[in-house]
């Protein structure tokens, strides 16, 4: 049994999952970010809701995956 506070060296599968979550979360922010912009001030409404909802539909699971603490 280890001690609380070490840490076992190498490969964690916490860690795996809440950088997959961050990256997923950056990513939904971005193509968001795209969206307002790249349709700002342009008739195609429907395109830029479109595209936000694939922005969105990227960061919520990313959110979900980074939620819990990998540290414990």
């Amino acid at each position: 049994m280890k001690a609380r506070g070490q840490h076992r060296e190498g490969f964690s599968w916490g860690w795996a999952r809440w950088y997959l979550g961050r990256v997923m979360q950056v990513t939904g922010l971005l193509i968001t970010l795209v969206a307002a912009t790249a349709f700002f001030g342009t008739p195609s409404t429907v395109a830029m809701l479109r595209m936000m909802l694939v922005g969105v539909l990227v960061f919520i699971p990313g959110w979900a995956l980074a939620r819990k603490d990998p540290r414990g």
